[in-house]
């Protein structure tokens, strides 16, 4: 019933029929004009005046008659547009009252509409304890990992500083090792040489070079350093 009643007044419950009916039929002023152009051209090929037509013939007559069907845009077939006539000519439309009720098709899918978008109270109580179930099973899953990340902490935290104590150490080294080679080079050239010198970078490549086989023959005697 609910589903019909929308199909009467617009879906607007603050409107009763009558209003509805009244807007309707000033908003299709343009579909009357549309309407009475393409009329008026079937009538002239028939011979035969608009007050004569307009006298004998309803418009249920009209939309029934298939030579002015040809002539007619589709929407001017279509049950809307029928019961718009009805609202705005009632008896004298041609169109019994029933136009105005909704076909089968049109009440079942306005039915499974409202059951879509308009669904009852218990539905509705139904998703918001469904809602409100996921939510809290997202909440303790959420207080699960962050428990589970809290009690990882100490060790991650640890493995960080080792790993920066490692980096630092290992830089300090590099910087010995630069300072060392520098006095080295100082001493084997009698000059303080500039790190980026092509001298001193060849000489680095040699000491480079001479610290793999050291330690490749310590490796083949069981050393590892």
């Amino acid at each position: 019933m609910a589903a019909a009643w929308r199909l009467l007044v617009g879906r607007n419950f603050t409107k009763s029929p009558l209003i509805f009916l009244a807007n309707e039929t000033r908003s299709s002023f343009l579909c009357r004009l549309t309407a009475s152009k393409y009329c008026t051209a079937s009538l002239e090929k028939s011979n035969v005046t608009d007050g004569q037509i307009e006298n004998s013939r309803t418009w249920a007559e009209r939309l029934q008659d298939p030579e002015e069907i040809e002539n007619l845009p589709k929407w001017m077939t279509t049950n809307r547009h029928k019961r718009r006539l009805y609202a705005q000519h009632g008896k004298a439309s041609g169109f019994q009252p029933g136009i105005m009720w909704p076909t089968k098709t049109e009440l079942a899918e306005m039915i499974e509409e409202e059951k879509e978008y308009h669904p009852t109270l218990q539905q509705m109580q139904a998703n918001i304890a469904a809602k409100r179930k996921a939510e809290e099973i997202e909440q303790i899953k959420k207080e699960k990992f962050i428990a589970a990340c809290m009690a990882r902490m100490p060790i991650l935290e640890k493995k960080w500083t080792e790993a920066r104590e490692k980096k630092k150490q290992q830089q300090m080294q590099q910087k010995r090792k630069r300072e060392l080679l520098l006095l080295e080079a100082k001493e084997k050239f009698g000059y303080a040489i500039d790190p980026r010198h092509p001298k001193f970078q060849k000489y680095m490549e040699e000491i480079e070079k001479q610290e793999r086989k050291r330690k490749k023959e310590l490796k083949k005697k069981g050393i590892v350093l």
